[in-house]
Formats: C-alpha cells, structure tokens, sequence
C-alpha cells in the first residue's frame, strides 16, 4: 500500500523517517501567518508565496519556487497514494498548513483513506523514539474535515479578516485546534497602540531588561501556549522596529551576512527608543507613527488606517468606521 506522509516541515520529516515511518514524507514548508493567502489554485497561491519567501528570508527565488513546484507535483498525484497521513501540531504555523492541505484535498474530492495525526505537542522536539506514539491518534478525515478546512482556508483568503471572526462562531471542533489558531492569528493585527502581540511582548520583554537579541526571542517564545514563530521570522520582525521611520529599539544589528550569528545575537544592546516606551505605554500609535505594508492572510494592511485587533476583549475595529465585530 503506496502511503504519502505530509508534515510541516523538514526536522519532522527527518524524525518521522529516522523512526522508520514508511513511505513517502513530503515537509509543507510554507510560513503562512506571514505573507499574503490569495485564492486560487495550489499553484497560483505557490507561485506568490515563492516570491514572497524569497524576499522576506533572503532565499534565491527560484530555489523557492522549484521547491513549492516539487511539492505541488505530488499532491496532484494523490491519486497514486492508498493512504495520505497529515501529521500536524496545535500552534498556529502547523494549523494554517493543515487548512490549506484540507482545502486541496476537498477541492479534489479526496477524502478516502486521509487520516489526521493531530499532535498536541511540537514534532521537532519529539525524537525517532518518541514521535510514532502520535500515530496512536490516527482519525480518518471525513466530508466534514474537508468541508471546514475549505471554509476556513477561503475566509482567510478574502480581503478582511471579519470572516475569520464571523467564521469562529461556527462550529470547529472537527478540527479542534483551527479555533485557537485563528483566534492567536488575530491577534497580529495591529492592536489599539499599533503593536500586533508579538511585537507588544518584545517590546515589553525589552523594557524589563532582555536586551540580547536571542534571550529576547527566547522570553517571547515563553509566553506563548503553542509558539509558532521561527527564529528568522521573529529578527526581521524586529529589524522592522528597529529601522522604521520613527524606530522603536535602539541597538539591533541585523545577523543577515553576520559570520557568528550567535555572537551577535548574544550582546545585550537593544534598548527602547523613546518612541518604543510611549507606544508600550499606550501614549503614542506605532502605526500611526510610521504606516505599516504587510499581508494579514487575505487583508492588505498599508498605510495608517488599517484593521486592528483588541486583544483583551476579542474585538476586530475595520479602518475608520467606529464599528467593532467581536469574536
């Protein structure tokens, strides 16, 4: 029986084949809380997502779109596979992967022989010894997985996030670990002081004293229930504080190019700006202050008047209106 293996990314892929999983293990590969989610065909999303990664991460792009075009090549050939395991976790980069592959796969009428090993604990960390025991938690994946998985991967497509809000009060738990994901996905839009929480939690971080670029990512990595940030994502996310046009940290060096990227990360420089304090502080609005230019999912968010999330009561504000659409 031919078995394709699809997991998020290349440690799990090695772990799950140092353990002797048999088949072929196909690593998803895609950081897709940043960037932009277009609908559209896999192949168009990935022809987009190339470019964007390649960008962001310093990537030759055509390395990047040959890797996509490879993966693409075997989902289209899911037909060849009796068995196709979706070996995922709970955070928020894993879920995201999973509701795309959901929403291919219902798009290909494929439901027969899918099973979900759904992780509650993160692969990477797991060793050859340990990762198997998620087998034990195999579920077949039915029309009612595909269905949610392709309602949610469209939502997150359009250009507003009040789908997203409007589709967490359906039901989700088929999937029990979409909900929390979007629900933590919202909060990277902007916030009221312009902070998405990541960006808030560094800044915090920072004003009590974690003044090492790699403690730093560390300490905000601690504050998460289920981290889903990887390391480069979280120092250009930093550098973007750093570089703005009213900067809010002082003493950050980039390590693109750096010959010890350790070294670097290690020294405590990093200070707030006074800017930094006062929009910690909830005196100033970093968007406001300096604009912003980036993909929420679907959403462009450009310019200083953009949608935002408040965090402490689950309410998303559209740009300018006044209205408020709880989650």
């Amino acid at each position: 029986m031919a078995t394709l293996i699809i997991t998020n990314g290349d440690s799990a892929a090695d772990l799950l084949a140092a353990a002797g999983r048999d088949g072929e293990i196909l690593p998803w590969r895609d950081v897709l809380h940043e960037g932009r989610i277009r609908a559209g065909t896999l192949e168009e999303n990935s022809t987009e997502r190339a470019a964007f990664l390649a960008g962001q991460f310093d990537l030759p792009v055509e390395e990047v779109a040959a890797t996509f075009a490879e993966r693409d090549a075997v989902m289209r050939r899911h037909a060849a596979f009796d068995r196709i395991e979706l070996w995922f976790e709970h955070d928020l980069y894993d879920q995201l992967q999973l509701v795309q592959i959901l929403s291919f796969l219902a798009d290909e009428g494929r439901s027969d022989g899918v099973v979900l090993v759904q992780a509650d604990d993160f692969l990477g960390h797991q060793r050859p010894q340990t990762i198997l025991r998620f087998a034990e938690r195999a579920r077949a994946i039915g029309e009612a997985e595909l269905e949610i998985g392709d309602l949610v991967w469209a939502d997150l497509a359009m250009p507003t996030p009040d789908y997203v809000v409007r589709r967490l009060g359906q039901p989700l738990n088929r999937l029990p670990f979409v909900a929390p994901a979007l629900l933590r996905f919202l909060e990277e839009l902007p916030g009221p002081n312009g902070l998405s929480r990541t960006e808030e939690a560094a800044l915090a971080a920072i004003a009590a004293g974690t003044a090492a670029p790699g403690r730093l990512f560390g300490a905000v990595l601690a504050k998460e229930q289920a981290a889903f940030m990887g390391d480069a994502s979280f120092f250009a996310m930093l550098g973007a504080l750093a570089f703005a046009e009213t900067p809010l940290i002082a003493g950050y060096t980039p390590v693109t190019g750096v010959d010890d990227p350790r070294e670097t990360l290690a020294l405590p420089t990093l200070e707030l700006t006074d800017a930094g304090r006062a929009v910690l502080a909830g005196e100033a609005d970093h968007v406001a202050l300096n604009g912003v230019d980036r993909w929420w999912a679907g959403t462009r968010l450009k310019g200083r008047d953009v949608w935002r999330y408040e965090r402490a009561s689950t309410t998303l504000l559209p740009p300018s209106t006044g209205l408020q659409l709880h989650g």
